[in-house]
């Protein structure tokens, strides 16, 4: 027989065997949900259910409320990779999972690399319990409302900048990339409130901590998106490749500001009662021992800050674009509250009940957090079902499909704030909006993010009139790269000065 023959044979029939036996590991736990009589999303091997999501062709949120409208049932069962998942739809069981036993589901899925990134392990979305749970008590004090009151002249005065900015923008061109404004408006709210610093991103279009805040968030970039994706959905994968939660150059600049400011405020001995002088006396007093822990809080505090209140204020604005008549009602309930309470501040935007329903129906049509997800810590037996969610199992809460569930929101895509006035609200079912999350994990800066959303607006709507142009999206689309959602083509509005 001809040797170079005989290796070729030899070598195809190593390869067929490698993919049989590939075939079969991966394979192995597709009849998961089948065994239990669970209705489930059937698998394609090696992908999982869930493949237009691992090859980014739609945003995870859109994919998960695929599966949440695929079935009426309490729950449906999917497949990521070869892991099988579960998905659930019905309020009374997300609010077990959540609040009622909530010590099945204390941890999230997503990955907690303490080898390969010693700053996200200590993040306080990606710490399991027990940690979880002493760092957020000691962060907590940060978010009270006092705190928020003394943090709003700060974020009045960047409110004010970015007038001034619009104000000599618009004399040039009269069409704005919204999204970006916002995003200028959150750095600086969270760099002047948290650290004690001036971002100056209104004045210099290159500012460090606007520069990073892009990078850190520019799903177009697709290493970034595929290794949080990886981290949130197949952390075994993240760990094989030793990969980083965030992008690893701007988590080391983060890391070497925060730490600046950090000695300087210890030289000067100056108390400004922020973030900073909470995670310096927590050193002091030795409850952060590691300096990696103390970095992370405030790179949480900047990324999750900087892409959740940006993303919402834009949508805001798009909708309001699209609406004159609820803009015009906005800036007349503006506009009365400031003369009432000497300008918009802490206590005249507690008195704008209309601006509060138009967030409150922004986040539920854009929920920027468009998926939950826990992990089953211990077997657990769903009440009154026969159906016991394994060890180890991750479990999902699509928001985005509860926030347009006719059932419980009728004409969903039609922007109505009137679903939050104070006679409907209480008619809405519990534990079907959930723009923050619930229970004891949820979104622990949601006070903070609501009230720099709400400045930020409130001086926007009340200085000009923000209209559509040709480069309006008549519907937002979805970046497919992003976890969080975002439109993939920028928010374009015109802006005249009232």
């Amino acid at each position: 027989m001809d040797i170079p023959y005989y290796f070729l044979q030899m070598g195809i029939c190593l390869l067929i065997m490698i993919f049989i036996f590939l075939y079969i590991y991966f394979t192995r736990n597709f009849n998961h949900w089948k065994n239990k009589n669970v209705s489930y999303i059937k698998p394609f091997p090696f992908l999982g259910s869930i493949y237009n999501g691992i090859l980014m062709r739609h945003c995870m949120g859109e994919i998960f409320s695929d599966i949440y409208f695929k079935t009426v049932r309490p729950f449906i069962g999917f497949f990521v990779l070869d892991k099988p998942c579960l998905l659930l739809r019905n309020p009374q069981i997300i609010k077990r999972i959540l609040i009622n036993d909530f010590q099945y589901f204390y941890d999230r899925n997503i990955l907690n690399n303490k080898r390969d990134d010693p700053i996200a392990t200590h993040v306080l979305f990606i710490l399991k319990n027990p940690e979880w749970k002493e760092v957020r008590s000691k962060i907590t004090p940060i978010f009270t409302s006092s705190k928020i009151k003394v943090m709003s002249k700060l974020m009045e005065n960047v409110a004010e900048e970015m007038v001034h900015y619009l104000n000599k923008k618009i004399q040039h061109n009269a069409i704005i990339e919204i999204k970006d404004i916002c995003l200028k408006f959150i750095v600086d709210v969270i760099s002047t409130t948290a650290f004690g610093v001036n971002a100056y991103s209104f004045k210099n279009e290159n500012s460090e901590f606007n520069t990073i805040a892009k990078t850190l968030l520019d799903w177009d970039n697709i290493l970034n998106s595929f290794r949080i994706r990886c981290y949130i959905l197949t952390p075994k994968i993240a760990k094989l490749f030793k990969m980083c939660f965030l992008n690893p150059y701007c988590t080391r600049v983060l890391k070497k500001r925060f730490l600046e400011i950090m000695d300087s405020r210890t030289i000067s001995k100056i108390n400004r009662n922020d973030l900073i002088d909470i995670l310096l006396r927590m050193k002091e007093n030795k409850q952060f021992t590691d300096e990696d822990a103390v970095v992370a809080q405030a790179v949480t505090f900047f990324v999750a800050g900087s892409e959740t209140t940006s993303s919402t204020m834009g949508f805001a604005l798009y909708e309001i674009a699209h609406h004159p008549d609820i803009q015009r009602r906005l800036r007349t309930e503006i506009g009365n509250a400031a003369q009432q309470h000497e300008g918009i501040n802490f206590d005249s935007v507690r008195e704008m009940p209309y601006l509060d329903m138009c967030v409150k129906e922004v986040l539920r049509k854009y929920p920027v957090i468009p998926f939950l997800e826990r992990k089953c810590n211990n077997n657990y037996k769903i009440p009154e079902t026969d159906v016991v969610i394994e060890r180890g199992t991750p479990v999902f809460i699509s928001v985005l499909g509860l926030h347009y569930d006719p059932q419980y929101f009728p004409n969903p895509e039609v922007f109505d704030p009137e679903r939050f006035s104070k006679n409907n609200e209480d008619q809405i079912e519990k534990f079907v909006y959930l723009p923050f999350g619930d229970g004891p994990r949820n979104c622990i800066g949601a006070r903070f993010g609501i009230v720099s959303a709400k400045l930020g607006l409130a001086y926007i709507i009340s200085n000009f009139i923000v209209d559509i142009c040709e480069d309006t999206q008549d519907k937002i689309k979805f970046n497919p790269n992003g976890l969080v959602l975002s439109s993939i083509k920028g928010i374009s509005l015109k802006l005249r000065k009232i």
